[in-house]
């Protein structure tokens, strides 16, 4: 062979060796890149979803907010009427009793919506150390009425040893008042005659030193398909539910870096919520975080 064709041979040869090192390289770099692609859609998914959320959270409290102002309205103005009639009233006549019981009812009744109100319009959350069962036990002292109104037998089952939980005392209570009620609903479901019953209890949960607290009662029970969406906002599975109260909850236990769920069957439902406990009387990092 001519020594010339033999160089071009070998240049030809060379050449192809650098064709393929170089098919190589950008195969591997096309995959990185895809990989970052994918990466970088996935991130701008998440933001989407999370951009809904937020969306759905601003019109959930935008409305709830609006409802709220319309129904204290006629209640202040309910309120103002029953004082009137009380100092009026003769302290011997037959109605100053129960004008009484109505002018402290109406108090409450107000008392809560604007509670109610400073809590859709998202107060920054005050946290300080609480006991997890004073609260429960001031959301049901709250309650009491209704309970014996609706004829719901109820029980607290509180396990006294639960180390303080760094919270918003308020906060929490309204989301315990809002299951409660939630329970209430449900049980009211049942045929006439039957028993109703509702427990609350607490436990702490040693593995994970979190506070374990469960609302179970013995209704009708929530669909499989509809306990997905349960925590939806504008989600109900009640004719005249507005979807909110749940949505809220969650929400709000999930700024207490806790997690609420719910189980349900033919013997009834069970929500539960964990929130975490200070550990050996510190408060954790992310605590101090979520209230500065």
């Amino acid at each position: 062979m001519h020594p010339v064709f033999a160089i071009i041979d070998i240049l030809l040869l060379f050449t192809l060796c650098w064709f393929f090192l170089q098919n190589i390289r950008l195969n591997r770099e096309l995959k990185e890149k895809n990989r970052e692609l994918e990466a970088a859609i996935k991130e701008l998914k998440d933001a989407q979803v999370k951009l809904m959320d937020s969306g759905k959270k601003g019109a959930v409290a935008a409305l709830s907010a609006g409802l709220l102002h319309q129904i204290s309205q006629p209640i202040t103005a309910i309120h103002g009427f029953l004082r009137f009639m009380k100092k009026e009233m003769d302290i011997n006549s037959p109605f100053y009793k129960p004008v009484c019981v109505m002018d402290e009812q109406s108090f409450y009744i107000k008392d809560m919506l604007a509670n109610l109100m400073e809590l859709i319009r998202h107060r920054k959350i005050q946290k300080a150390p609480i006991n997890i069962n004073t609260v429960i036990h001031r959301a049901m002292n709250l309650l009491l009425d209704e309970l014996r109104i609706r004829r719901v037998g109820w029980d607290m089952q509180l396990e006294e040893k639960i180390p303080m939980v760094y919270g918003d005392a308020l906060h929490l209570q309204q989301v315990f008042m809002n299951l409660v009620v939630n329970a209430m609903e449900a049980l009211s479901e049942l045929p006439h005659g039957q028993a109703r019953a509702l427990i609350v209890a607490s436990a702490y949960g040693a593995a994970r030193q979190e506070a374990v607290i469960t609302f179970k009662d013995n209704g009708p029970g929530i669909d499989s398909q509809h306990q997905s969406k349960i925590f939806d906002p504008f989600f109900s599975t009640k004719t005249q539910g507005s979807g909110i109260g749940l949505a809220l909850c969650h929400d709000l236990i999930n700024e207490h870096g806790g997690h609420i769920s719910v189980q349900s069957g033919k013997e009834g439902t069970i929500f539960t919520v964990t929130l975490p406990c200070m550990r050996s009387g510190k408060i954790q990092q992310a605590d101090l975080a979520t209230n500065n």
